[in-house]
């Protein structure tokens, strides 16, 4: 486990304390929010009251995050001492937000930089903003149900030689179904370029508790590294971190700051703050006895999974867990366990992603029961022919962001796209990445792939129902 979690210091909770003051002290509410610590609220919606009491704006004592110098900046403190940044930041919109100010606050217009091409659609975005020069590189595919498992070193090293001047490394870590890869090896690569390392580590806020978890990206090396909070600790959603590895400058460091105020609201939620500030009290509380509830609750799971006939995946991270159901698809079988109450994180073409909780050993849950699966189910089963879904080591944009901020758009059928550039992202699922990237020339292999994919009754986003898409109008 961390050293930091036996941090006395660590079980301090700065915004709460100051909150729970105020709202003992206030005896009327003159100032916003409308709702006035809940007088006005609907009856129906009690539960609600007592968070309400804790939704304040920046009165006195209680700081404001964009510049903060009180309980806001010790809170934020603590975060950082526990992650073991340069300086950690509390979230309010998001790891998008994160993502926005990460890339560009860390670049400059017209940046050569090499894009995980499984990256969030966030990512895609903070590209465009910047008006950067990326590169996307294809990750590598698992034999399972070929989704993204990661870039390769040998991969990087060889676009490295093709583009020698990239200043930014961009990477997912872990891939949303919780599997690692070789990350070290490629920011030691990176840093050998004088390359810098930005992670999109939305799943592995919880990755700083240690083994059995993998290593975060922070302890690795990143230089930036963002994660949602809000997806695997007990945070609200909407709530995320930014973390600042030792070695980035202080112009970065100003830079991302910049951009966090710009991208964020001015009135940042005390509520969704005090869940930032908690979910970094939990993990500083988290120990080994905690730990063994969280994995035996799993592990009861996955019994009454395989009771059932299911098959179960386990990822590099111990929370994640996929499974299978024979030659239905991932859809059907998450369609199935609906009915039963149970609800997964995704479902793909092959598997369903179940994503487990941390658990203190005193929490009380609902205790797994019998799963009860149909013995015959009149549904399209699983193709096996092979999809050889095909995508280049690297590519490139045939029509750059500028440009695309000013040319015309139009839709036209799939089967008149070849030499057409792009004008919207079209994913196949799975594997879940971009076949065609907005701004990219369609190929007549890709029109063949996405026809195949829409042969075998997989989820294609970005085409229509009447196999259309939108392309920019090069000639109009």
């Amino acid at each position: 486990m961390n050293k930091k979690t036996n941090d006395e210091n660590q079980h301090r909770r700065p915004l709460f304390e100051v909150l729970n003051q105020h709202r003992k002290k206030e005896k009327v509410s003159f100032h916003v929010p409308g709702h006035k610590n809940g007088v006005n609220w609907d009856e129906q919606l009690t539960s609600f009251h007592t968070m309400l009491s804790f939704d304040q704006t920046e009165v006195s004592e209680l700081d404001y995050l964009h510049e903060p110098v009180g309980a806001l900046k010790e809170s934020q403190d603590l975060l950082g001492e526990l992650y073991g940044s340069k300086k950690s930041y509390y979230l309010i919109n998001g790891s998008t937000v994160g993502n926005l100010a990460m890339i560009m606050g860390s670049t400059t217009k017209g940046d050569q930089v090499f894009v995980d091409r499984s990256c969030h659609q966030s990512v895609i975005h903070a590209l465009e903003l910047a008006e950067l020069r990326p590169i996307f590189l294809t990750p590598e595919l698992t034999e399972l149900d070929e989704t993204p498992l990661g870039i390769t070193l040998a991969r990087l090293e060889e676009a490295f030689e093709n583009y020698p001047s990239v200043t930014a490394l961009i990477v997912t870590y872990p891939t949303y179904d919780g599997m690692v890869y070789p990350l070290e090896e490629l920011i030691a690569y990176a840093r050998k370029r004088k390359c810098f390392v930005l992670v999109d580590e939305a799943h592995g806020p919880h990755f700083t508790l240690g083994e059995p978890f993998p290593v975060s990206a922070l302890d690795l090396g990143a230089d930036v590294v963002v994660q949602s909070a809000h997806k695997m600790l007990p945070s609200l959603t909407q709530t995320a971190y930014l973390h600042l590895g030792h070695q980035v400058s202080s112009l970065i460091k100003h830079k991302i700051e910049h951009y966090l105020h710009v991208f964020q609201s001015s009135s940042p939620s005390y509520p969704l703050m005090l869940s930032l500030e908690y979910a970094r009290y939990f993990l500083a509380c988290f120990n080994e006895n905690d730990l063994n509830a969280t994995l035996a609750y799993r592990d009861l799971w996955k019994i009454q999974f395989e009771k059932a006939g299911l098959k179960s995946f386990q990822s590099s991270d111990p929370l994640k867990v996929r499974v299978s159901w024979g030659n239905h698809s991932g859809e059907v079988l998450a369609a199935q366990l609906e009915k039963q109450g149970i609800f997964s994180e995704k479902a793909d073409h092959f598997t369903v992603l179940l994503t487990f909780p941390l658990l203190k050993q005193t929490t009380e849950v609902r205790e797994p029961f019998c799963i009860q699966l149909p013995e015959h189910l009149e549904i399209k089963e699983i193709e096996n022919e092979e999809t050889n879904f095909s995508i280049a080591s690297y590519t490139e944009l045939d029509l750059s962001y500028q440009s695309q901020n000013s040319s015309r758009m139009k839709r036209i059928l799939l089967a008149d796209a070849e030499g057409q550039i792009a004008a919207q992202n079209i994913t196949p699922y799975p594997p879940g990445i971009p076949l065609v990237l907005k701004g990219e020339r369609i190929t007549i292999e890709q029109i063949r792939q996405l026809n195949h994919f829409v042969k075998q009754s997989m989820r294609v986003v970005g085409l229509g129902n009447k196999m259309e898409l939108t392309v920019f109008s090069e000639n109009d």
